[in-house]
């Protein structure tokens, strides 16, 4: 039998399994991203009910499988379901869960990457700065993490981004045309990297279209 361990994460995305089930999408610091079943996590008063939910931050205590992870246990340390009280926050932090997903592997630690959702939510409840404006600081965040943002003629807004710790990447308070040039610019880099777009942002592009 495969030995229990207890790893530290972010539930990504929850989607449901069967009757009782649900199948979850887990950032970790240690496994990078992984695939874990929460056994009848759908079932009234289950004790996985609370932790088997989209940004939920905590430890969690897995049974490995050939391909995926079975919960046994968990401890939450942070739930952001104050979140899902605003519907533009709530799309906001669903897309950068998304775009987490599509650039984390399993094997490979996502400390970085999860320290940077951590500080995106804390951010996204503080309401100092547009949900827009949040997004398009974590998507340039999350691409230089990978490698992906190239750094040479970049606005003077990305470039003070990506010179910050992580701890420190919405410390700023952009005038209107460096909001701008930040969005543009980490959507022209988002354009060229991505093999599809983000389900979230349909629903982003929704709300603005009602705005």
């Amino acid at each position: 039998m495969n030995e229990e361990l207890w790893v530290r994460g972010i539930v990504l995305s929850v989607s449901q399994l069967g009757e009782y089930d649900k199948r979850m999408v887990v950032l970790t610091e240690q496994l990078g991203k992984i695939t874990v079943f929460a056994n009848g996590a759908r079932r009234q008063n289950n004790r996985f009910t609370a932790v088997a939910m989209s940004f939920t931050m905590g430890r969690f205590r897995l049974r490995p499988g050939r391909q995926s992870y079975t919960l046994t246990g968990a401890e939450i340390e942070k739930s952001f379901l104050k979140l899902t009280e605003d519907v533009e926050r709530f799309a906001s932090a669903s897309y950068c869960c998304e775009l987490t997903e599509y650039f984390t592997r399993e094997g490979l630690g996502g400390k970085d990457e999860l320290n940077l959702l951590y500080v995106t939510f804390l951010a996204l409840l503080e309401e100092r700065l547009s949900p827009e404006v949040i997004r398009a600081a974590f998507g340039t965040k999350l691409l230089d993490i990978e490698g992906e943002y190239p750094h040479e003629n970049c606005p003077a807004v990305v470039q003070y981004i990506l010179a910050q710790p992580i701890g420190r990447t919405f410390s700023f308070e952009p005038k209107e045309q460096a909001a701008q040039d930040l969005i543009r610019a980490v959507r022209k880099v988002l354009d060229r990297t991505l093999d599809y777009p983000m389900r979230s942002e349909e629903v982003l592009r929704g709300l603005s279209a009602m705005s």
